[in-house]
């Protein structure tokens, strides 16, 4: 059954943390291959896909900090009709390691009523997340994990990872 209450979600993370380091450090230890995990998440995924609503949660937007790219600093610009300047010195700050912009104040700025009031003009990282129709989840599982409390998607799959039987959980190791 796919659990889609965030609430709950958040109350269940709380008391897996302890399983969750464990199947961390079992697809680390390569228990399962990267291709046949890649393979699994992705036909579990698109099994739930069309019963979470991401654009109805918005939850990561509440406690992950937003990244947005040049080109989407100059749509959101565009779409607000402000000044690119102006929606740079309001909203975000530039993060010179990647060359990128990162807002600059939880929960985003262009969140209401727990909903994006700029869904059609979000940045790449927004259209992207969960990333498990870009990436691989050999590429992103790391993500998965930190955000197990606040994403629907990343909950499922990881509670789904641990019914295989390579990942069961051993109290005692």
């Amino acid at each position: 059954m796919i659990e889609k209450n965030i609430n709950k979600i958040k109350t269940m993370a709380k008391l897996s943390e302890k399983e969750n380091e464990w199947l961390l450090g079992a697809i680390e230890s390569n228990l399962i291959s990267f291709k046949n995990l890649d393979s699994l998440v992705k036909n579990y995924y698109e099994d739930i896909k069309n019963e979470i609503e991401c654009d109805k949660c918005g939850e990561c937007c509440k406690s992950v900090i937003i990244i947005f790219e040049e080109n989407d600093v100059d749509r959101l610009a565009s779409h607000l009709k402000i000044k690119r300047d102006n929606v740079l010195t309001k909203w975000f700050q530039k993060y010179e390691k990647f060359n990128c912009y990162v807002t600059n104040q939880l929960p985003c700025p262009f969140q209401k009523d727990g909903l994006c009031t700029v869904y059609k003009h979000r940045g790449t990282e927004c259209r992207e997340f969960p990333y498990l129709e870009s990436m691989p989840f050999s590429e992103i599982y790391k993500y998965a994990f930190q955000g197990y409390a606040v994403c629907s998607f990343y909950y499922n799959i990881i509670e789904m990872l641990k019914n295989i039987p390579e990942f069961k959980y051993k109290k005692h190791e």
